[in-house]
């Protein structure tokens, strides 16, 4: 790797040298071919074809290929924050824990990889329950902040905005939605978050014979029930109960 790169610089030692009239960047090109060729994407015979010409009819061609290259990785590394990108809307989505019409979010993906695409303006939390339209970079203000400060940081988003709560809920701040501009809606991030299933409520049985009273149905045996679902109230706190102990 670091012959590569000292001869990437060597070219551009010599291209910034530039002398009308001499032969610096073909020779320094055909001497380096096999190495030139594969670093710029192209044949080794096309840069052996430099050598003798002058620098001044040289560089042209020189610079394009360096800038092609440039241009390459650039998309290669938008293509790699993209993916990113979508493999942690995926995992938001997935790993969501609904209390109730909200949705508890996982904070190291919400505030990590999610944020990594900078042409992403917007990113939406939809889901059956709410959808929730949030700048970018508000979040990313709030990732640089947030996390180092509050180890007990935790996260959800329900019809209102996004809400962060720390310190057992003493400490609190709310993103609410926003409406996207039609001029940035090319550029909104998308974040599925599937909604629990709907509980259907079961028939009523039929009923016995005449002579059936409810005070002679079977009573439920409470030995191995389940436990009584928390208190619509009370999902907060747990959460934020968890967070702290998870600290």
């Amino acid at each position: 790797m670091a012959g590569r790169r000292s001869g990437l610089a060597g070219l551009e030692r010599v291209l910034r040298a530039l002398e009308p009239g001499s032969h610096n960047i073909g020779d320094y090109v055909a001497e380096h071919d096999e190495e030139l060729a594969v670093l710029l994407g192209v044949d080794a015979s096309e840069l052996r074809a430099l050598a003798g010409q002058l620098d001044e009819a040289a560089a042209p061609r020189v610079r394009a290929l360096l800038q092609h290259r440039a241009e390459a990785r650039t998309l290669r590394h938008q293509a790699a924050r993209r993916d990113a990108v979508l493999a942690a809307a995926q995992r938001l989505a997935m790993t969501a824990v609904w209390r109730e019409s909200a949705a508890l979010l996982e904070l190291n993906v919400l505030l990590g990889d999610l944020l990594a695409d900078v042409t992403i303006q917007h990113i939406s939390l939809v889901s059956r329950v709410f959808a929730v339209h949030l700048p970018r970079k508000k979040l990313v203000e709030v990732a640089e902040v947030l996390p180092r400060q509050f180890a007990d940081l935790v996260s959800w988003v329900d019809r209102v905005g996004l809400h962060f709560r720390w310190h057992q809920g003493r400490g609190g701040l709310s993103v609410y939605s926003q409406v996207v501009p039609a001029s940035e809606s090319a550029h909104v991030l998308n974040v599925s978050i599937p909604a629990p299933a709907i509980k259907k409520d079961r028939p009523a049985p039929a009923s016995a014979s005449p002579g059936y009273r409810i005070q002679d149905a079977p009573r439920p045996d409470r030995t191995n029930a389940a436990p009584a679902a928390p208190r619509s109230a009370g999902w907060l706190a747990e959460a934020l109960t968890e967070a702290a102990f998870s600290a």
